[in-house]
Parts: structure tokens; C-alpha cells; sequence
């Protein structure tokens, strides 16, 4: 009797693990080619924009057009380019062989960084959009290890008539910045980092939820690409 209910019990703990298992992956994967759209879609248009411009001069109109219909289709599945099946496979119909463009050069924190927040991983979010007008963005942190940590804003913020207050929560502590007017930036498309603060974790978090303010909830001066958390310096 004790074996067939061992047995039985065995079933569904294998029958749960396989009806779970394929949800996580499926997160994982959503996840995944959530963060190639934001990372593909501002370098494809920038393309896409060369490529209106070359049609609008050009004798023969034909392989632009091509490729501008394949760039745009592109756009409105998400962005997600597959390179190795790209480099494998010839373009159709003549359309001219799709250049990668550069990727805009990277603060140096984003290379230091344990962990990199961005608007499309925020809580709630189904936008891909790369940036994000803010007064108050959330995510959930799932794991750091104990110990101090750095935090820098990299945003655009083109109008500033006072400072802009900065708050971050995490893990019951609160770092307080402030955002003052002669760092303004020049316009919504050029970024600059900002140091916010120093947090130290006693234990190991997991599972917490990260929160920033700018200004108030309806705000909407700051524009947000990263929020970047690196290990702390030791003090010298």
C-alpha cells in the first residue's frame, strides 16, 4: 500500500515538473527576445532611415524599395534578427545584404555592470521601446550578492527648469540624488550617466523589488535607458 502511493505521489511530482518546466523556458525565451528588440529595433531604424534617404536620390528606385518593404516587416516583428540564419541564407528578390550599423559606444558602466535595468524589463512593461519617459519605474530583482554596490542612471533630460529629485528604494534602503539643471542634456536622443549612490546588502537579496522616482509619479522630465548596478569601488 505505502509503494503504490509512493508511486502514485512520484506521478504527479513528474506530471507538475513537465507542465512547469516548459512555462519557465517559455519566460526565459520571452525575456530573451525581449531584450534583442531593444537592442536591435534603434539600430534597424537608424538603418531604415539611410536606406528612405538613398531611395529618395537614386536612379534605380527597385532594390531600395525591396529592401525597405524587408526592414519594415522586420520592425513589426519585434526586430529579432536571427544572424546565423541571415549570414546563411542569400536575400530574395535582389534585395540588397542588410549591414549591421555600428551600436552607439557604451558608458563604461555598462561594461562594469552586475546588473543592467532597462524600461522594457521593468514590472508590467510590454513596450520594447529602449527608453522611457519617468516619475516611477519598478523591477523585480531576483538575486545580488551581499555586498556594495554602485548605481548610475544613464538618461536624457533635454529640460530641467529646477533639480530633479532622484529617489531609489531597494531592500529597505533608500538612496536620495538629485539631478541638477547644468546636467541637462542637449537633446532626448543624447545620454549621459549619472551617479546616484552607494547601497550594501548585509546578506543576499533575492526576490526584491528595485524602485526609482524622478521628481513625482506624473513626471515626466527624466528619460530612462539604464539603470546600471556595479560592484563599489574599495575605499582606498
Amino acid at each position: 500500500m505505502i509503494r503504490a502511493c509512493f508511486i502514485v505521489l512520484f506521478a504527479i511530482a513528474s506530471s507538475q515538473a513537465q507542465t512547469t518546466a516548459p512555462a519557465t523556458l517559455e519566460q526565459m525565451e520571452a525575456i530573451y527576445q525581449r531584450e534583442l528588440s531593444t537592442r536591435h529595433i534603434p539600430l534597424i531604424s537608424q538603418y531604415l532611415i539611410g536606406l528612405q534617404k538613398a531611395a529618395a536620390s537614386a536612379t534605380d528606385k527597385a532594390p531600395y524599395l525591396a529592401e525597405i518593404a524587408r526592414v519594415q516587416e522586420l520592425l513589426k516583428r519585434g526586430g529579432v534578427i536571427d544572424l546565423a540564419t541571415a549570414r546563411a541564407q542569400p536575400t530574395a528578390g535582389g534585395a540588397m545584404p542588410m549591414p549591421m550599423p555600428e551600436a552607439p559606444p557604451k558608458p563604461k558602466e555598462a561594461a562594469q555592470a552586475v546588473i543592467a535595468l532597462s524600461p522594457a524589463l521593468s514590472k508590467g512593461s510590454v513596450s520594447v521601446e529602449p527608453t522611457a519617459k519617468i516619475g516611477e519605474m519598478e523591477w523585480r530583482v531576483e538575486f545580488m550578492a551581499a555586498g556594495s554596490y554602485e548605481l548610475h542612471l544613464e538618461y536624457a533630460c533635454p529640460v530641467l527648469s529646477a533639480p530633479l529629485k532622484l529617489v531609489v528604494d531597494l531592500a529597505g534602503q533608500q538612496i536620495e540624488a538629485e539631478l541638477p539643471v547644468e546636467k541637462v542634456t542637449k537633446d532626448a536622443e543624447t545620454y549621459r550617466v549619472l551617479r546616484l549612490g552607494r547601497v550594501t546588502l548585509p546578506g543576499d537579496l533575492r526576490a526584491r523589488d528595485l524602485r526609482i522616482t524622478a521628481g513625482d509619479k506624473s513626471s515626466s522630465s527624466l528619460i530612462l535607458r539604464h539603470l546600471f548596478i556595479t560592484p563599489a569601488k574599495p575605499a582606498s
